[in-house]
């Protein structure tokens, strides 16, 4: 009895390895021709997507950042830039380099209806920066008015110059002077200039006082958020 059982048993392990056989047999045989096929869609999709990708990408400036409502920063924008700033809709740009604004920025500012606002500082390093407070001041005017917003400050990094016209923005906005410098050296970082955060802390608000400023980051006591428009 035990001797049919173990040939019953062989038999039937016997069998199961023969399908296995087969079954292995027909796999190797089908993919290969499954692999090209599945490797031949992969590669389409990649295309597509990356061809979707492509026409999609937007690449904002050095440095960019949102200042306030309708306030922003950065360095100097590339014609890599352009499709990016086209989402900010901008009104002006404020630049803060003396050199002249390259032909292809011109071109863009003229075909997307941008007003741009030149206000030439020199670029020296320290100990000779000699920041214009005239045409820092100028430079505000622009800014507080929201009739040229949206817009966007930037010198060439968008770190020293930049940094000055927004740290002197943010005391006319109350700011304390150490969030203010915070502000200042997370742009300029391991560039951060002494000379310019005594500019800002020296710079005097008080004839600007008069000009309507927004609050946007302020609130009053009962908590309403203030917001005054530039008016006509």
């Amino acid at each position: 009895m035990q001797v049919a059982e173990a040939q019953q048993v062989q038999l039937q392990n016997q069998k199961q390895q023969h399908q296995h056989h087969h079954h292995h047999h027909h796999t190797q045989e089908t993919t290969p021709m499954c692999k090209k096929k599945i490797q031949q869609v992969q590669d389409e999709n990649k295309v597509a997507v990356a061809a979707v990708e492509g026409e999609d990408l937007l690449i904002p400036p050095l440095n960019f950042a949102m200042v306030d409502n309708g306030i922003f920063r950065s360095g100097f924008p590339e014609p890599s830039n352009f499709s990016f700033l086209q989402t900010l809709r901008l009104r002006s740009i404020i630049y803060l380099c003396p050199e002249p604004y390259p032909e292809a920025n011109l071109e863009f500012l003229k075909s997307n209806g941008i007003k741009l606002y030149h206000f030439g500082i020199e670029g020296h390093k320290e100990p000779f920066v000699n920041i214009p407070e005239d045409t820092i001041r100028e430079a505000l005017k622009v800014v507080l008015d929201v009739r040229n917003h949206p817009v966007i400050i930037h010198c060439k990094r968008g770190k020293h110059r930049t940094g000055c016209l927004v740290g002197c923005y943010r005391k006319l906005q109350k700011w304390c002077l150490s969030s203010v410098f915070d502000e200042y050296q997370r742009f300029a970082a391991a560039k951060a200039r002494v000379s310019d955060q005594r500019f800002v802390e020296l710079f005097d608000i008080s004839s600007m006082k008069h000009l309507p400023i927004s609050f946007s980051c302020l609130k009053s006591s009962k908590g309403i958020i203030l917001l005054l428009p530039f008016l006509e």
